[in-house]
């Protein structure tokens, strides 16, 4: 996928985190203190519910850059999530409403860095909760 980021360093360009979802605040305990408590409660369904949604977000928006790379990679691999976490699959569904056209403008090509970076940190939050709330 490096051709895709020609002409501009990715690894120097702040990242793009959906936000809309409020992911974050709904997989944050709520009334604790992590200093002084060894159990963390979370609306786990919630929480579940709105990583779904930012899953779905993060699909439609790579689906419709409409590169067979991202396609391959990152498109299934949130699909297969999808599939094993919550017995949603998107992949059949029609592509999404907005394309980005064959020839990606600069401007279209440093929006996909922020947002690839963006969900890259949206992982690790997605990551740490399956962690938690597979450790009870």
């Amino acid at each position: 996928m490096d051709h895709l980021f020609s002409g501009f360093d990715c690894t120097q360009q702040n990242a793009e985190v959906h936000i809309r979802t409020q992911t974050v605040s709904a997989c944050t305990p709520q009334n604790s203190n992590c200093a002084h408590s060894a159990v963390l409660n979370i609306d786990e369904n919630e929480c579940l519910q709105r990583i779904l949604e930012d899953l779905h977000y993060y699909l439609e928006t790579f689906r419709a850059f409409s590169n067979s790379e991202l396609t391959k990679s990152v498109v299934r691999s949130i699909d297969e999530l999808m599939q094993n976490c919550f017995s949603v699959s998107a992949m059949d569904n029609s592509p999404a409403k907005v394309s980005m056209g064959q020839q990606k403008s600069f401007q279209e090509r440093l929006q996909l860095c922020k947002v690839l970076k963006g969900f890259n940190i949206r992982t690790i939050t997605i990551n740490r909760v399956f962690n938690h709330i597979l450790s009870k």
